[in-house]
């Protein structure tokens, strides 16, 4: 039987390369979209149209909807760019309605959706552990990974949930905004000297939602080339 993947962020970066890579497994990809024409654009026979800014039309989304799935895959994400000095209100309220609290009205709603033996997992960052500038985008990852032990307790045993903390990832939104004298100095305090890829990083989702991860739940996977160790 096919398997249906939810999937956010399916417009680029990792949830685009993660997409890909299942459709081209012949799996079934819904995805949440703030267009109807991003569901089109990757050939999706079905969608979930809301924006994750507005948590309560994402879960009310959500409560509507009503086929059976083998995972959802949270990768939607924003950034401000700022310290908590400098970011209004405004901006770290949506960042966190974004990253956090959308996700989260999302699993609240999954319960009579997800299939026996099914997945759950949210990405998370390194900036969960190691903090960084932008202080709303740390704290929502940090929020990621402790809102994944609440929901692997709540869905087992039927249900695994688990996420993974990429670090610094090329061919993303956030890494096409730095500037490559910015981001040179920081390869090198990596000891596998390079970034990480989309590409790696879909092939670690396919390996968790197989066998190979049929033991893990309530974990958070690094993957980050040793930039950051725990």
């Amino acid at each position: 039987m096919t398997k249906t993947h939810l999937i956010s962020g399916v417009t680029s970066g990792i949830g685009q390369a993660i997409t890909k890579r299942l459709q081209a497994k012949g799996e079934r990809v819904v995805p949440i979209v703030r267009s109807a024409a991003h569901a089109e654009a990757i050939g999706a026979d079905a969608h979930i149209l809301c924006d994750f800014g507005e948590p309560q039309r994402v879960r009310d989304a959500v409560r509507d909807f009503s086929e059976q799935l083998d995972s959802f895959i949270n990768c939607a994400a924003t950034t401000i760019g700022k310290a908590i000095f400098t970011s209004t209100l405004e901006e770290t309220q949506h960042l966190l309605n974004v990253n956090l609290i959308s996700p989260m009205m999302i699993c609240a709603e999954l319960k009579k959706n997800m299939k026996d033996g099914g997945a759950i997992l949210l990405f998370s960052s390194q900036s969960a552990y190691r903090g960084g500038f932008d202080d709303a985008y740390n704290v929502s990852k940090g929020g990621i990974n402790t809102f994944i032990k609440c929901m692997a307790l709540k869905f087992a045993p039927a249900v695994r949930v688990f996420g993974i903390a990429p670090g610094i990832t090329l061919e993303t939104r956030m890494t096409r905004e730095r500037k490559a004298d910015d981001l040179a100095p920081i390869k090198e305090q990596i000891p596998l000297k390079r970034f990480g890829n989309i590409n790696e990083m879909a092939e670690l989702v396919e390996c968790l939602l197989g066998p190979a991860g049929s033991y893990i739940t309530g974990a958070v996977i690094d993957i980050n080339g040793g930039n950051y160790l725990r």
